[in-house]
């Protein structure tokens, strides 16, 4: 039933299916893949919006000038732009920074499928390269990411289709439009390299093949011309984001390797990556994969990807610090691998053994895609918690103890000394983040503020601070699952595992009170909705239907 389904599908209804998933990627996906999309992008667009966090609490790597600014200005482009048309919300410019990103992949994918559409030799291999493409679970939750590994598997995957249209016949090296194309190509590469520093590993090999396969010193001189172009955008983002002239490739290169700074986080073993791809991404897909790519290496030893990737994946076995993001660039390539792994192989998925296996991949494929548009993340639930206690009242503060994690803060050690690092792109405009060194130091702040008429909030990793402390405390409990869970599958109450840290009190008043809490038995789930924040100084200018999501 599947293949008669597939033959009888075009490949402009696949895209359009694929291109329809992106949309609802971009609009209904929320979180984050790693923390460093949010603490890296988003905290540094809002501080340059804002003001906050103030740079003793942004992340670690920025008082050392490490991260790129190309993503940070585009992020504050999109604030500045919601601003000006007064309907600034942090929901909606993520949701716009997710169509940007899901944009740019579906266009890059269809641009690297009409570059190789001459090897795709038959409809049906045309067919599966667009179907994974587009709508494989993890192409699509990682087309709408708007993070540096994401961009850097977009921009590594047009640099390869523009090199091999540059491979074609009708493009000799003596043709006047080398220079040019060595221009774009030079654009694209420095591109990449300001986006994702990691990737000068890719470009290495590139380059090594450009030497070896394509000799033309007109290309050559114009992709120099095209990367001094990209080198100089990249210096003047981070002088927009650093506030002063500084060379964060260097930075990079001299705190994490010559100063060993990665060394202070997890080490993994060699093999890591061996399976890591198997164990995250499905053990089926993962699998396939993990196959398809080292297959590919084996069969295009000359192919200008083969050269860029090989050198890029060794490069990340050899370092201690491993992470499977780090790998997410080559991932970009995963259709064309799939899809060359089972050439001249297609008459195996007419029998029924191979139907059903196809049946049982498609069904958990459709498993993880709802999964990825249905589960908000817990950070995300928390945001929105907090959003809807903090709707319609004062000022409110929010206390924790500056050595505890909470979603708005968590202290950090790696840079020689400890800081507390702030999350407050999410923040409501009417709360406030403050971090105690001591309980007695809490409880004091706590009883002052009250006093003062100030609603005041806890966050406590402690799930029985209520009970157990000296103040007058009483939970918030939340969930970042929908209630319909909560009520009929919550067997031995597991959902409390996401949240058992993370905990919410609120200074408990007296009956009858305007500031009346939350009841405790009062569960606020993630399906509540809510509402816009930001600045009160931006905020008071945008109406509140317009600032809600």
């Amino acid at each position: 039933m599947l293949l008669d389904l597939f033959r009888r599908i075009s490949t402009r209804q696949i895209l359009f299916a694929g291109c329809l998933l992106t949309l609802l990627c971009a609009l209904f996906s929320q979180g984050v893949y790693h923390s460093d999309e949010h603490y890296q992008i988003l905290e540094y667009a809002h501080m340059k919006l804002f003001g906050t966090p103030t740079m003793e609490h942004l992340a670690w790597e920025y008082p050392l000038q490490m991260r790129s600014g190309v993503q940070p200005f585009v992020a504050w482009c999109v604030g500045r732009g919601l601003l000006a048309a007064g309907i600034w919300s942090p929901w909606l410019m993520v949701r716009i920074l997710q169509l940007l990103s899901g944009l740019l992949s579906v266009v890059v994918l269809c641009f690297f499928y009409r570059t190789v559409r001459r090897e795709l030799d038959s409809e049906a291999r045309r067919k599966w390269f667009l179907l994974t493409g587009l709508c494989l679970w993890f192409m699509a939750y990682l087309h709408v990411h708007f993070n540096a590994e994401m961009l850097a598997g977009n921009l590594l995957m047009l640099l390869a289709a523009l090199t091999i249209r540059c491979q074609r016949p009708e493009c000799r090296p003596d043709d006047p439009r080398e220079f040019l194309r060595g221009v774009t190509l030079g654009v694209v590469a420095g591109a990449l390299f300001i986006v994702r520093y990691q990737a000068g590993f890719a470009l290495l090999g590139f380059g090594i093949w450009l030497l070896v396969f394509r000799r033309s010193w007109r290309l050559y001189a114009g992709l120099a011309a095209g990367v001094a172009v990209m080198l100089m955008v990249g210096l003047a983002a981070d002088r927009w984001l650093y506030g002063e002239w500084t060379c964060t490739p260097w930075n990079y290169l001299c705190e994490n390797i010559l100063h060993a700074r990665m060394d202070q986080f997890r080490h993994e073993p060699w093999w890591y990556y061996l399976t890591a791809p198997i164990l995250d991404g499905g053990i089926f897909f993962g699998l396939l994969l993990l196959v398809a790519t080292i297959v590919f290496f084996w069969r295009h030893p000359r192919h200008v990807v083969t050269w860029m990737l090989i050198p890029f994946l060794l490069v990340h076995f050899f370092l201690a610090h491993k992470e499977i993001r780090f790998f997410f660039p080559a991932v970009f390539f995963a259709p064309w691998f799939l899809v060359e792994l089972f050439r001249g192989r297609g008459e195996r998925f007419t029998r029924s053994g191979w139907q059903w296996a196809l049946g049982v991949l498609a069904v958990m494929n459709l498993g993880a895609v709802v999964y990825n548009l249905t589960q908000t993340t817990p950070d995300i639930s928390f945001y929105k918690v907090m959003c809807d206690y903090c709707r319609g009242k004062g000022d409110v503060v929010a206390l924790n103890l500056a050595h505890e994690t909470t979603y708005y803060s968590r202290l950090q050690n790696f840079s020689g000394e400890p800081r507390v690092t702030e999350a407050r792109f999410y923040m409501p405009a009417n709360l406030d983040n403050r971090h105690c060194a001591t309980s007695e130091e809490l409880a004091a702040t706590a009883r002052r503020l009250t006093a003062e008429g100030v609603q005041v909030v806890v966050l406590s990793e402690d799930p029985d601070l209520g009970e157990s402390g000296s103040l007058p405390l009483r939970k918030v409990v939340w969930s970042p699952y929908p209630a319909w869970v909560m009520r009929y599958f919550n067997f031995n109450d597991w959902t409390r595992f996401a949240v058992r840290s993370k905990n919410i009190y609120e200074w408990e008043t007296s009956a009858g009170s305007d500031a009346a809490a939350v009841p405790a038995e009062a569960v606020v789930s993630s399906e509540n909705g809510s509402a816009g924040s930001g600045e009160a100084a931006a905020k008071s200018s945008v109406s509140e239907s317009g600032a809600a999501e």
